[in-house]
């Protein structure tokens, strides 16, 4: 709602009508102050622009040389990021991992281990992978066969840690289908 201008006192001779010469002043003046600061405000918003489009230039241009946008802008992220928040976040990725039943915290590259090594590396993960989702231990047709033990090294491993997780409950402890077998033993 528009505030209603203040009129001075009428004076012997002055008309009533005219509103505070000290007002239209003040009013003028942050008018005046609003639109330099408005003109400011559009001159740094074209420079932003300006970078930023440079900035996607940047970005297509790695594109062009393999590097995804999105690769990029994670490892600058990381930049900006303290220590203590990244390895918090990598321990929290790794358990993740984990309940899913994926590899987690292998690095056979960092000692610079040759193919064969990475191979073995992968076929334990993925057999890994497979026992703890329930699959059966049939290695897939990209492990080669002289990874296949190191396929089921990581398939019993899980398995192992499942059965381990599963304790027997007083319910399955006393289930009457195991009575037969004793009494035709």
């Amino acid at each position: 709602m528009a505030r209603k201008l203040k009129e001075t006192p009428p004076d012997a001779g002055s008309s009533p009508s005219i509103p505070n010469a000290n007002e239209e002043a003040n009013f003028l003046s942050h008018l005046n102050k609003l639109r330099g600061q408005e003109n400011k405000v559009a001159i740094a918003k074209a420079a932003y622009d300006a970078e930023k489009s440079t900035m996607t230039d940047m970005f297509r241009d790695a594109k062009a040389d393999g590097f995804k946008r999105k690769e990029l802008q994670s490892i600058l992220d990381d930049g900006k990021a303290s220590r203590r928040d990244l390895v918090a976040e990598e321990e929290r990725r790794a358990q993740l991992r984990i309940w899913a039943g994926l590899p987690a915290g292998t690095q056979p590259d960092l000692f610079g281990l040759g193919d064969t090594a990475r191979d073995a590396v992968d076929a334990d993960a993925h057999g890994y992978a497979m026992g703890r989702r329930g699959e059966d231990e049939i290695p897939p047709d990209w492990i080669a066969p002289p990874h296949h033990p190191d396929f089921s090294q990581g398939w019993k491993r899980a398995q192992a840690e499942l059965a381990a997780n599963f304790t027997k409950t007083p319910d399955t402890a006393n289930d009457d289908s195991a009575a037969p077998e004793a009494e035709a033993a």
